[in-house]
């Protein structure tokens, strides 16, 4: 039966009440049964719907809030919150939530209140749903006593009426509300369980409960969808998901952000609320509150005026602290503009990311991510806006000749992977070898993935070729990455099979991380493994202590290695490769190298870097450039001039191989149908 829904006034509201009825009389029970109903239901005001949570959090709810005294003092109170746009839009999707039986993923702002809406949304809950589980979980342990500690002072103002005894009182495990009989008896109502899934280190934190509410804090600050995806069973009932779970993460929090930026960008397929992006209504993402937000920029209004309302209306009443969307813009741009003058990166990418003004800004992260991130943002939307795509083949042998066939299989476009996407992507070819490729003029980098990873794993094989600057036929193409092959096919010999043919394509001197050695073992179990590189002597120079011996390839154990190989992607991406200067010699136009890099996903993680994902595309991206700057020049040192391969580069006999072609269609063979991708659809 459809519950039916109180219409009230702005008098009734509890805030309002100048007086409580006294406790034995009648009265006093129908009071409060009122101010119940609508806590639990809501209520119609003006024609328009008040959310039970919302009711509950400005009516009932007790906070710090700020106050401004007569001459201009700001201190702090503990009172009802404010009605702010924030709140009103938080609580009504919060709602919406429960009546679709889905997710919730919210991130944003700095002061969004976000700890102040989770402390009163498990409060709730544990006030009015008998027999309940509250489920208050994080990633640390100092945040989440940020909220329980907002929780236990909130639950100790609530009105007399509603404020249970703790039967059980530990703000690390378990408080469970109820009565405490004169005899001794103790009759629980409902309990707020705490749990820490230890920055994705306790994956069962959550498993075996049956959570009413459940919001898990901070969700950038570590893996927690393995820890999501042990509690589902306990609220999956025949009628749907029983609990909405509320999902947070703030701006400039999102050290470790892979599972948050798995989650934000599939919220349709964890069964999590959809919205369209802003800019691009195309793209879809959790509930994103932005710069608009910010506190600085809120004014006086009312809730009438937020919606609209003709000006008899009864909402008009309700005070609100509304979003000027203009002033907040200039204020956000003009603190950007100051920090980036003053050239401070890392204050600069705080702001970005504290007040983000689109989406991806949440991501950013300034403490373990040494790239620009500015110039790799510029280049993959200079990619997309101009539709530059690579061309999708799939390789085979043919009697001892490498050869491609175009393919409709589409590259992986997302980063990090979608559960939707298709792991078994083709390769992506930026320009075709040249003919008979002398061994040296390519290099390659390969960073193999392990079978024994899990299947929700967002780790992919992956193969970066990398063409060495020549300057002997005067192709464009030169000094930069000219094919890859990002993928995790079911079958990882399909993986190992491609990336093997890859290499013989272009005849390229091979760079691979040896962690996992069965890359290797197939290269030589194959004939090939005079492609690869041998253990580096160079290694040593960096790590003259190691102890680690193998034959074939470079190992990452090392923190001095990773910062030697992401520096030679760093200087790459930012080394001047042209300059325009006026007469006086100063720099008017500058193309740096990151405008050499095709492959938008690439750009992607060198944003998204941080010291804890999987970035692979990096990792042989990485070896391709250091291989190629270690190595000998071409000429010399491949047999000299007497080459075959040499010779071919001399040769003016035109092959049938298109080396420069139409920039939106790289590489195709001019004697083959043309077929375009797009890499971002």
């Amino acid at each position: 039966m459809e519950t039916k829904i109180q219409s009230i006034d702005y008098t009734d509201w509890f805030i309002n009440q100048k007086r409580i009825p006294d406790p034995q009389s009648q009265e006093y029970e129908e009071f409060f049964e009122f101010h119940e109903e609508l806590c639990k239901n809501g209520a119609m005001m003006g024609g328009v719907y008040i959310n039970p949570f919302l009711y509950w959090h400005l009516n009932m709810w007790h906070t710090e809030v700020d106050v401004i005294d007569e001459r201009g003092r700001i201190s702090q109170k503990y009172a009802n919150p404010f009605l702010r746009d924030n709140e009103w839009v938080i609580t009504n999707e919060i709602d919406r939530a429960q009546n679709e039986k889905k997710g919730l993923v919210i991130l944003g702002i700095r002061r969004l209140a976000k700890s102040v809406i989770e402390a009163s949304y498990v409060s709730w809950g544990a006030t009015f749903d008998e027999n309940s589980q509250n489920i208050i979980a994080g990633l640390n342990a100092p945040d989440i006593k940020l909220i329980t500690d907002k929780i236990d002072k909130g639950l100790n103002f609530l009105p007399e009426y509603w404020r249970f005894q703790r039967i059980e009182d530990n703000w690390k495990n378990q408080v469970t509300l109820g009565v405490k009989t004169k005899g001794g008896e103790r009759i629980p109502f409902s309990s707020i369980l705490i749990r820490n899934l230890d920055e994705g280190n306790n994956e069962e934190a959550i498993a075996g409960t049956k959570p009413r509410k459940l919001i898990i804090d901070e969700i950038g600050k570590g893996n927690f969808l393995r820890g999501l995806q042990a509690a589902i069973p306990g609220f999956t009932t025949p009628y749907g998901w029983g609990c909405s779970p509320i999902l947070t993460g703030t701006g400039g929090d999102m050290k470790k952000f892979m599972d948050a930026k798995s989650l934000m960008f599939d919220v349709d397929n964890f069964n999590f609320l959809t919205y369209n992006n802003e800019k691009d209504t195309t793209r879809i993402h959790g509930l994103f509150i932005g710069h608009k937000y910010r506190m600085e920029a809120k004014e006086d209004s009312t809730l009438g005026a937020f919606l609209n309302e003709p000006a008899k209306s009864e909402l008009h009443n309700v005070k609100m602290l509304v979003s000027n969307e203009e002033k907040a813009t200039q204020l956000t741009n003009d603190n950007l503009n100051r920090l980036k003058k003053a050239g401070d990166r890392i204050a600069y990418l705080k702001e970005k990311m504290y007040y983000p003004q689109e989406v991806d800004d949440i991501f950013l992260n300034e403490d373990t991510n040494i790239f620009d991130i500015e110039i790799a943002k510029r280049q993959k939307i200079r990619l997309l806006q101009q539709e530059r795509t690579g061309i999708p083949v799939v390789l085979f042998n043919d009697d001892g000749v490498i050869k491609h066939e175009f393919t409709d299989k589409l590259p992986i476009s997302n980063f990090p992977l979608k559960n939707s996407d298709s792991k078994d992507a083709p390769v992506i070819i930026y320009e075709f070898p040249v003919e008979n490729p002398p061994y040296g003029l390519y290099t390659a980098g390969v960073d193999p993935y392990r079978q024994g990873q899990s299947a929700y794993s967002s780790s992919l094989g992956s193969v970066y070729i990398y063409k060495r600057m020549h300057d002997l036929t005067g192709e464009k193409y030169q000094d930069m990455f000219v094919a890859s092959y990002c993928a995790r096919p079911d079958k990882k010999e399909t993986w190992e099979e491609q990336a093997r043919l890859l290499i013989k394509y272009y005849n390229a001197r091979t760079l691979c991380e040896n962690d996992d050695i069965s890359f290797i073992e197939h290269m030589k179990a194959k004939g090939d493994a005079h492609y690869l590189e041998k253990q580096p002597q160079w290694l040593m120079e960096i790590v003259p202590n190691s102890t680690v011996k193998r034959e074939f390839g470079i190992h990452r154990s090392s923190q001095k290695i990773i910062n030697y190989l992401h520096t030679c992607l760093k200087k790459y991406m930012e080394d001047s490769v042209y300059k325009e200067t006026d007469e006086l010699g100063n720099i008017t136009r500058e193309v740096l190298g990151v405008t050499k890099i095709f492959d938008p996903v690439l750009l992607e993680e060198v944003i998204q870097y941080n010291d804890s994902g999987n970035f692979d595309r990096i990792i042989a991206a990485e070896l391709a450039i250091a291989q190629a700057m270690k190595m000998d020049p071409i000429m010399g040192k491949i047999g000299g001039s007497g080459d075959s391969r040499v010779a071919s580069l001399h040769s003016k006999k035109k092959s049938g191989r298109v080396l420069f072609a139409d920039p939106k269609a790289i590489g195709i063979n001019r004697h083959s149908k043309i077929k375009r991708n797009k890499l971002f659809s």
